[in-house]
């Protein structure tokens, strides 16, 4: 007799477990460096319904947002060391193992939205070439990029449609590429964690901070600063990524689940980022807050101020820069990308 009720229980298991699921249970640490309620926390809180419920929380995740476990510059080695299954951070905190990355980060080679998607594919050469060389360098596993949106000026009392705008001013950066093209075009680059910018700008210790436009209302800034100029000179993108080997020891079907999830999450995402960057601008007018817009003319004083950015870059980005230089190529002859921002160059 309990005999037959081990196997009815053992029957009873298999029915309820979901088709194709193994039975393995992994509860996964997460950290991210924004609150979830920002864009991309929404972003990551979707792809976790979706692991957790087709794998009938088999697949778990225990979520620590708001830099409330490690700060950017941490993140990356915690993930590789293991001390933490999955992280998220700003696509620049790989660049000292992979200096190629930076790429994305040179002024005004990624600034209209056709070229961002098609450089940024989940089966596109970049992508491939990227993903593949920082599982190398770190060990850590790439499982979807997460649009930022266009980088902007966030300042107070002023704009910043042309390079004099930041001369002499104290600025909070993203990474060492920002910081190389804020010093070439006059101003004081600051590399500072986004946790802690809003009140680096309150307290004075920098002047202005280049960040996305969600900053207005993830970061608070609409309350230390009144301006906005749309200088969207680099596009800014976070990667998700998993410590690879305990990406190895996960089946071969939650390997699936989680990588269907994370191209459904990358795609819904890039899908919805014009319309929030939209809300953030029509929530910091309705703030009071002024949005400046470059024409040309400003665009051309800005490249000219930091060409010297990329010269920096190819000399450092070594091989893989040059494939992604070629492949960059490539994509601004396709019909994609072949045209740019709108608007009339009158200056010669």
């Amino acid at each position: 007799m309990i005999r037959g009720l081990c196997c009815c229980l053992l029957l009873a298991c298999l029915v309820l477990a979901p088709p194709g699921v193994s039975a393995q249970q992994k509860n996964l640490r997460v950290t991210l460096q924004l609150p979830l309620a920002n864009h991309l926390g929404v972003n990551f809180t979707q792809f976790r319904t979706e692991v957790e419920e087709k794998t009938g929380q088999a697949i778990s995740f225990e979520v620590f947002d708001n830099s409330r476990l490690y700060k950017e510059a941490q993140v990356v080695a915690a993930v590789a060391s293991g001390a933490i299954e999955i992280g998220n951070v700003g696509l620049s905190r790989f660049s000292d193992k992979v200096p190629a990355i930076d790429l994305f980060g040179q002024p005004f080679l990624f600034n209209f939205e056709a070229l961002v998607l098609a450089a940024t594919s989940p089966d596109g050469e970049m992508r491939e070439l990227l993903d593949k060389a920082i599982r190398e360098a770190t060990g850590v596993r790439v499982l979807w990029w997460q649009s930022f949106g266009q980088s902007v000026f966030f300042s107070k009392g002023r704009d910043v449609r042309t390079p004099d705008g930041i001369r002499g001013q104290k600025i909070r950066v993203v990474g060492d590429n920002m910081a190389s093209v804020t010093k070439s075009c006059g101003g004081i680059p600051s590399v500072i964690a986004a946790v802690n910018y809003t009140e680096a700008i309150r307290d004075g210790t920098v002047d202005m901070a280049v960040t996305g436009v969600t900053g207005v209302t993830a970061r608070e800034l609409w309350k230390v600063t009144d301006t906005i100029t749309r200088t969207e000179h680099a596009a800014q993108e976070f990667l998700v990524f998993i410590n690879d080997k305990v990406w190895q020891s996960l089946g071969e079907d939650h390997r699936a689940v989680i990588t269907a999830a994370a191209k459904k999450a990358e795609q819904d995402l890039r899908r919805k980022m014009a319309d929030i960057e939209a809300k953030a601008y029509a929530f910091a007018r309705d703030k009071g807050m002024t949005v400046r817009d470059l024409t040309p003319n400003d665009v051309a004083e800005w490249r000219a101020c930091s060409a010297g950015v990329i010269d920096n870059y190819m000399d450092r980005a070594g091989e893989l820069g040059r494939q992604l230089m070629v492949a960059y190529g490539r994509l601004r002859t396709d019909p994609c990308c072949t045209t740019g921002p709108q608007g009339e160059f009158t200056r010669r």
